[in-house]
């Protein structure tokens, strides 16, 4: 990545420190201030503003000091001040005692004090500048008007160390002393404008970015206090330059609390963690150690038992001996007890299972005896109904067939009217031709179109077919072209009737055709009248076998109905017989289940016996050997364990301690950091308020100037002598 990237993560940590130390106390507040009467806060910051030379060395210092009451109440106040201090906030005096300004005064909203003084303090920092030209070291002057690769390096130091005493725990709890040197930590920023002749800027440290004119902003920020940053840094930039010279540089220093900047407290809380990770890796190294040499001890125990075991196993083995020949014994027996055992459980649980079955068939015997009982009665309750209900429906049926006949009679009438309206309307045609004059064309056409709407408005009904439809637009494509040829109505007039006239005969026959049809055409009302016929005669001639055939299902349902009931209770008297045979076969495959289920357990466990006796004996003589073999290898023990303590776990301890105190030693220097951040102020804040310290360093620019400015000033003092030395000269002659 090129060095003149824009490096804005590298400057947000210390900016955002800048901006928040700028605006928050470096003390804390009191709630309320001595003096004060009402809710009114003080608040007093003292800004050191300083101009240096090109290459670090102070000029002159002024500091501002403004004191800020804000809320509601009045206020008596003594603030300290510089000697020598001005008011800034008009032409009025101060009134200073003893190094204080006296401040009395009521407050509604805001009221600030604002005084400037010469100041002859040292600053926090110190700051070298160093240039070169080519490589060469060169004084700033030597730089204007020069050309070739300049390179400014800028090395700042935090002034405020001094040595003090820090206190801090160990990784075994244990407070530590040890004397360093504490700085009060202070955070800035430096920025300067290189103007467009300096070209291939570059630097490691700054974050770059043009200033809208052609040159090149420079932003540098500072963290100038250990363990975070360091109380010296160095920093600078490189660039190729043509007619040179040094530009101004501007550089802000406050004072912030670590432990409560946003930026810096999680820095902060890093080193109060690692401390604490350190005491805890000690502790719990110290707990393995214990435990190591508490193991070393009890081996120790363990060789001791170990040879006591080794004298026993021996006599362990020939006891196991004799209970493993006791135990094959044992297992023959229990296998012929258990073989009986089992075939009685087996003839018991045949006879259970039969008496089961035959107690299960007559419960459902029952059940089912019961239902068909009430199924019976009702078939023959149902078959009543339907009896009664027969003459009824055939009534109907017949009722349908007469109004079929009626609805094949109003088909006729309809067909009748249609044509009757077909040749109404062609003799009025016709008549209106015979009468024909062009004074009374019209009132003829009319009356002619009243049976002929009537037509068109049935062939235009939505389910009429194409054919309708098409004769009634050529139909009405006829009416219309009447009227629109009335200046030629007269030679026209019986070519358009005669297509009038055979437009209403196809009209009407495709209505009847469409509407009514005939009995053999499918999707016509004939057609569907007829087949209703049909089905009536049908449900006539069915409805008859069906009133008979009710008659003969009502007599055998009564006879089934009393055998059912006769069967349910038979049944009835079945069930609770088989219920107690079941019982008590029940009983009996219980009994010999246990009886078998004894003696199974007693068989397996008699060889289990056995073979667990032959284990046994084998492995009290594996016991025996390998006792032997502990008994060689025991003193071992005690050795490892203290092995393992002394290379292993003490040294674990050592390092978790030397990490307890080295970041407890570094949080502790954070923290004698935080409380020196009040210190900063030159001259102090009043009792209870908050303060706020700043320093800000101008280094000038070194661009010829100066020089040109004084052979200006040479001159004009070399003007005016020769001019007093004129008059002098003309006094003297006069």
């Amino acid at each position: 990545m090129s060095k003149r990237k824009y490096a804005v993560a590298t400057m947000a940590a210390v900016s955002g420190c800048l901006l928040v130390a700028a605006q928050a106390p470096i003390a804390g507040a009191v709630a309320a201030a001595s003096g004060v009467s009402g809710d009114v806060s003080i608040t007093n910051t003292e800004t050191v503003d300083a101009k240096l030379t090109a290459d670090g060395k102070v000029s002159s210092q002024r500091i501002y000091d403004q004191l800020v009451l804000k809320g509601d109440g009045s206020v008596e106040v003594d603030n300290p001040v510089a000697d020598g201090a001005r008011n800034l906030n008009g032409f009025g005096g101060l009134s200073i005692r003893d190094g204080k300004q006296r401040i009395a005064t009521k407050v509604n909203g805001e009221k600030a004090y604002r005084t400037v003084a010469d100041y002859d303090g040292e600053l926090p920092v110190d700051v070298r500048v160093e240039y070169r030209l080519d490589g060469e070291k060169v004084e700033p002057k030597e730089i204007v008007g020069k050309s070739g690769t300049l390179e400014v390096t800028y090395h700042v130091r935090n002034m405020t160390g001094k040595q003090q005493d820090v206190t801090y725990v160990d990784g075994e709890g244990k407070t530590k002393k040890s004397t360093m040197a504490v700085v009060v930590p202070l955070v800035g920023s430096m920025s300067t404008v290189l103007p467009a002749n300096f070209t291939n800027v570059q630097s490691e440290q700054a974050n770059a970015g043009g200033d809208g004119k052609g040159g090149t902003l420079l932003s540098f920020t500072m963290t100038l206090f250990p363990p975070i940053g360091s109380d010296r840094t160095t920093f600078g930039y490189t660039a190729e330059i043509e007619d040179g010279l040094v530009p101004e540089a501007s550089m802000s220093v406050l004072p912030v609390n670590p432990l409560k900047s946003p930026s810096f407290a999680g820095g902060a809380a890093s080193y109060k963690g690692g401390a604490d990770s350190g005491v805890e890796l000690t502790e719990g190294a110290a707990t393995i150690d214990q435990n190591l040499l508490k193991i070393r001890d009890g081996a120790e125990e363990l060789v001791a038992g170990i040879l006591q075991l080794d004298a026993g196993a021996g006599e362990l083995k020939s006891g196991t001996g004799e209970l493993a020949a006791g135990a094959k014994k044992l297992s023959g027996g229990a296998g012929e007890l258990n073989a009986g055992a089992q075939k009685l459980n087996a003839g018991a649980g045949t006879l259970n299972s039969g008496a089961a079955e035959l107690n299960a068939g007559a419960h459902k015997l029952n059940a089912g005896a019961g239902e068909l009982a009430g199924g019976a009665n009702q078939l023959a309750a149902g078959l009543g109904d339907a009896q009664a209900k027969a003459p009824a429906l055939l009534d109907g049926v017949a009722q349908l067939g007469a109004g079929l006949a009626k609805l094949q009679a109003g088909m006729d009438t309809v067909e009748a009217s249609i044509r009757a309206s077909g040749e109404k309307a062609k003799g009025e045609m016709g008549a209106g031709i015979s009468g024909f004059s062009n004074t009374d064309v019209r009132p003829i056409l009319a009356n002619a179109q009243v049976p002929l709407r009537e037509l068109l408005a049935a062939a235009s009904a939505p389910d009429a077919s194409p054919e309708l439809k098409a004769t009634a637009t050529q139909l009405t494509a006829a009416l219309t072209a009447v009227g629109v040829a009335d200046a030629t109505l007269h030679q026209g007039i019986p070519q358009v009737v005669g297509k009038v006239q055979a437009g209403v005969d196809q009209l009407t026959n495709g209505i009847i055709a469409q509407g009514l049809g005939s009995a053999t055409t499918e999707g016509t009302l004939r057609n569907g009248v007829a087949q209703l016929q049909a089905g009536v005669g049908e449900l006539q001639a069915g409805g008859n076998d069906l009133l008979t055939g009710l008659g003969q299902l009502k007599a055998g349902a009564d006879k089934l109905n009393g055998g059912a009931g006769q069967l349910a209770a038979g049944a009835g008297d079945l069930s609770g017989g088989t219920s107690r045979l079941a019982a008590g076969t029940g009983e009996l495959a219980a009994g010999s289940g246990q009886l078998a289920a004894g003696t199974g357990e007693l068989a397996p466990g008699a060889q289990e016996l056995a073979a667990g006796a032959g284990k046994l004996d084998a492995g009290a003589g594996q016991l025996a050997d390998g006792l032997g073999q502990a008994a060689g290898s025991a003193p071992q023990l005690p050795e490892g364990a203290q092995q393992l303590s002394d290379q292993g776990t003490s040294q674990l301890k050592n390092v978790g301690n030397a990490t307890a105190m080295d970041y407890g030693q570094k949080y502790a220097l954070i923290e004698a950091g935080a409380e020196r951040a009040a210190e900063l102020q030159p001259y102090g804040s009043p009792e209870g308020a908050v303060s706020r310290a700043a320093y800000k360093l101008t280094f000038a620019a070194e661009d010829g100037e100066d020089r040109a400015n004084l052979l200006r000033g040479g001159a004009a003092a070399a003007i005016a002598l020769l001019g007093l030395g004129g008059l002098a000269i003309r006094r003297k002659l006069s």
